[in-house]
């Protein structure tokens, strides 16, 4: 699989940071493992609409 941008996003608020929160962006295989750290989750952001500082709305699944 190619490396693709994922916006790595708090799934728990912390400080002044709310739910949603994007704190980092990295290039990711989607195969090598990577775990976010706690209260954090990854979404694929291949067209970077999610720069760090801005918010994402997850959908229910």
């Amino acid at each position: 699989m190619r490396a693709q941008n994922y916006a790595e996003y708090r799934t728990v608020a912390s400080g002044t940071e709310p739910v949603g929160h994007v704190v980092n962006i990295i290039m990711w295989d989607g195969v090598t493992p990577y775990t976010p750290g706690d209260g954090l989750a990854l979404v694929a952001d291949p067209d970077g609409k999610y720069p760090v500082g801005s918010t994402y709305t997850a959908t229910a699944s």
